[in-house]
Parts: structure tokens; C-alpha cells; sequence
């Protein structure tokens, strides 16, 4: 055993550089977070293509186009337990190894509740892949980028969903509907052998295992450029004492019990404004009388407001912190789902109405996706390294309640005649509540120019 004073890996990481280790692993978690985009809205590209081959009415849909969302739920509860005790890379590993095999399944499927089963396994790999991803990313990342690095993995999701939009519309006129499944289970498995091969293990899981520090040292050899570090060293993190207890019941008692609940409660709200407009917005803007082209184009353009609104509203949450910029951006999110009620609740306007709603449908992807981003970096920022991935994942798995709820609300909008002004003021309220709870937690990322936030947590 070496005579030099413990590691401490925590302040190691945060002194360090976003270059060469952290940013390789920000652009793996990019690229692979990419690919759960276009999984989660697979069944979505292949389902009008699939009612038409087997001459079902598309209502009959419904549960499977469910069926991956509550995968999701329990995916992300349960590969979160297991990355907690068996490490962050093989629980990511499994995550891609699952939806490999969901959508090889899914290829061969001869009935809809086949597929129902064949999407549920997708979906729990789906469910693990992003809190999973948080986790990694920051537990690699230096403070100060921390927010960001998280946020740019998470906007990957939507611009997944844009690419595989477009290669389904390639594939599906010559290959039919299971060449979705095809390229869903090719790319899952692109993305097992790349997490296999080029992520490293959380380093924090390592410090708290003796018998791993050896494979810490490389690491952390690797991060800062030289041969510092040996098998003999000692690695401490500053949250090292461990509790016997269930992580799942220590997320329901002081001291993060508040915070649980606050985080639930926000998921769960904007999952269901999200998941609202993905699955129901070309249904609703046709029925206000948009062709299918025109309402087509609105659920792209929201998918890439989702991307500009991550992407840029990341670098502002760093500099003036979580609470500011996402009860901000989630206000603003619901005011221009209010106004898209009122422009399609109006008389249509030669030249203008038009402009004016996918104007406003993209300020609502880049409000919604972007909370998204911002949800997983404070949920990831909110609790200790022995409960975070479980922290994050429940979070996840609470919010596909709202997940299953949008589609609920979709129903009930056309089962009841409600006017389409009066679909979107529901989402508008919905995101407010997002708002409310948000604000409410105080284990919010300080900005460079915040004063420094409350917690109820142990700081990372």
C-alpha cells in the first residue's frame, strides 16, 4: 500500500480539462442516445405502413404503441438498481443488448400482441439508456461543464427521432414496415459493441470497490495525460459512506424525499406535454384542417426546436443556473403552447396562420426538450454517487405515468369533441405544474452567476 494521502476523485475530475476522456465519452453517449431516438419512435414510422399490410383499423394501435413507454417505466427503474451494484457500463451494455433483441423480434412478428410483448422489450432497454447516460457523462465530467455535457448527450434523443423519420421513409416503400426493425436492431447493436469497446466504467463505482483500483489508476492515468497513479494507490470520493438500506427506500426518506417527489412531479408533467405533441401533433393539426404533408412538417419542426432549445439553453444554464433558466424556459414553452390554441382556435388567414403555428411549434419542441436536458442534469446533480443512477432512473420511470397519460389526452381530445384550441390550453396548464415543481427544488445547479443554491442533498 502506497504511504501518499488518499485520491480524492471527486475534486481529480472536477480540476480537470473537458478534453480528451470526458469529451470523447460526451460524444459516445451523443451518438448512442441518437440511436434511442429513432428506437422510441420506431413502432410510430412502421405503424401506418403495418395497419395497411394487415388490414386492422389503426385504433388497435394503441396499446402497442404503449408498450414501449411502460418498458421504459420499469427499464429505467431496474437497469438503474443494476448500475448502481454491478457498475454504469454493463447496465448501458444491457440496455443496447435489450433493444437489440427487441427489435429482432419485432422483425419476425406475426400479430399485434406478439409486437406488444416484442416493444415492451424494447422499451426496457430504452428506459435505462438516458438516465444511464446522464450518469456516466457527469460522473466523468468537470463541474463547471457538468450541466452541458449532460444536456448535449440527452438533445441526441430528438435528433434521432429527425434522422429516423427520414430513414423510414426510405426504407419503408421498397422493404416494407419490418425494415424499421431491421435498422433499429443493426443500430443497437453498433451501439452494444461501441459502449462495449470505448466506455470506460463510472469512476466513482471503481473508488468504492479496492479490488477495482487498479483499473481506476489506468483510467485516471488516461484522463490526465500521464503516469501518475498505481495499483497502490488509495481513491476516496467525498460521498463514500454507503448505506445498507434499499437506494429505492433511501430516495422516499430525509433527506431527499423532497426532492424526490419535486423531480417525479416534474418529469412526470413535461413527459406528458412531450410525449403529447410526438404522438399526437399531426393528428391534430390535420384535424384543424393542415394537410398531411403541412402536419407532418410540424412534428418535425418540434423535434428540431427540441434540439436548438437543448443545445443553446444549456450554455445559459451554466452561466446563470438551473432553477433560473428552466422555470424560464418552461414558462415561455407553455405561453407558445397557449398561442398555438388560440392561432388554430381562429379563422384561417391567408399566408399567415400557417407560419405563425410552426413558428410557435418550434419555440415549443426547443421549451419541452430542453426541460427534458435540464430535468436529467438536475436529477443527476441531486443526489449522491451510491443513489444516483436509481435516483435518476425512478425519476424516469415515474414520468412514463405521463408518458401513458398523453396518450390518454389524445384520445379523450377526439372521443369528447373538444375544439383543438382547447387540446393545446390543456398542455399549456400541464407545463406550468412543470414549472411550479421545478422551481420547488432546492438542489439546483448554481450558475457562475447565482448565488449559491440550497440542498437538501449531499453535494457531488
Amino acid at each position: 500500500m502506497s504511504d501518499r494521502a488518499p485520491i480524492d476523485v471527486t475534486r481529480l475530475i472536477d480540476a480537470g480539462r473537458f478534453i480528451g476522456l470526458p469529451l470523447a465519452i460526451t460524444a459516445v453517449a451523443f451518438g448512442v442516445m441518437s440511436v434511442d431516438g429513432f428506437d422510441i419512435q420506431a413502432m410510430a414510422f412502421a405503424a401506418p405502413a403495418l395497419a395497411s399490410q394487415w388490414g386492422i383499423k389503426r385504433e388497435l394501435l394503441g396499446p402497442v404503441l404503449a408498450a414501449s413507454i411502460a418498458g421504459m417505466g420499469i427499464g429505467s427503474v431496474l437497469l438503474g438498481w443494476l448500475a448502481d451494484r454491478l457498475g454504469r457500463k454493463l447496465a448501458f451494455c444491457l440496455c443496447f443488448a435489450t433493444q437489440a433483441l427487441g427489435s429482432l423480434l419485432c422483425i419476425g412478428a406475426g400479430s399485434l400482441s406478439a409486437l406488444f410483448v416484442f416493444r415492451f422489450i424494447v422499451g426496457l432497454g430504452l428506459g435505462g439508456a438516458a438516465p444511464l447516460a446522464a450518469a456516466l457523462v457527469a460522473e466523468w465530467t468537470p463541474q463547471r461543464v457538468r450541466a452541458a455535457a449532460v444536456a448535449i448527450a440527452i438533445v441526441a434523443v430528438p435528433l434521432g427521432g429527425m434522422l429516423g423519420a427520414s430513414l423510414a421513409q426510405a426504407l419503408i416503400p421498397d422493404h416494407g414496415w419490418r425494415a424499421v426493425f431491421v435498422a433499429g436492431a443493426l443500430l443497437s447493436g453498433v451501439c452494444l459493441a461501441v459502449a462495449a469497446a470505448l466506455l470506460p466504467e463510472s469512476p466513482k463505482y471503481l473508488a468504492r470497490r479496492p479490488q477495482q483500483h487498479p483499473r481506476l489508476a489506468r483510467l485516471l492515468n488516461r484522463l490526465i495525460g500521464e503516469a501518475r497513479f498505481t495499483a497502490a494507490d488509495r481513491f476516496v470520493i467525498d460521498d463514500d459512506t454507503r448505506s445498507r438500506e434499499s437506494e429505492l427506500l433511501q430516495l422516499l426518506r430525509s433527506p431527499y424525499l423532497g426532492t424526490t417527489l419535486l423531480l417525479w412531479a416534474a418529469f412526470s408533467c413535461n413527459t406528458l406535454a412531450l410525449y403529447a405533441f410526438v404522438n399526437w401533433l399531426p393528428t391534430v393539426l390535420s384535424s384543424a384542417g393542415a394537410s398531411l404533408g403541412a402536419a407532418l412538417n410540424g412534428s418535425f419542426a418540434f423535434n428540431a426546436g427540441g434540439i436548438v432549445g437543448a443545445v443553446s439553453s444549456a450554455s445559459v444554464l451554466a452561466r446563470y443556473g438551473s432553477r433560473r433558466v428552466g422555470v424560464t424556459v418552461a414558462l415561455l414553452g407553455a405561453a407558445a403552447v397557449l398561442l398555438i390554441g388560440v392561432g388554430l382556435g381562429q379563422p384561417a388567414r391567408a399566408g399567415g396562420t400557417g407560419a405563425a403555428v410552426l413558428a410557435l411549434v418550434i419555440a415549443s419542441g426547443a421549451c419541452l426538450h430542453g426541460m427534458q436536458a435540464f430535468l436529467y442534469a438536475v436529477g443527476a446533480h441531486s443526489y449522491p454517487t451510491p443513489i444516483r443512477a436509481s435516483g435518476v432512473g425512478s425519476a424516469s420511470a415515474v414520468a412514463r405515468v405521463g408518458g401513458v397519460l398523453s396518450s390518454a389526452v389524445g384520445s379523450a381530445f377526439f372521443a369528447l369533441g373538444l375544439s383543438v384550441g382547447q387540446f393545446f390550453y390543456i398542455l399549456a396548464g400541464v407545463i406550468v405544474l412543470t414549472a411550479v415543481s421545478f422551481a420547488c427544488l432546492r438542489t439546483h445547479i448554481p450558475g457562475r452567476l447565482s448565488l449559491p443554491e440550497r440542498s437538501d442533498a449531499p453535494r457531488l
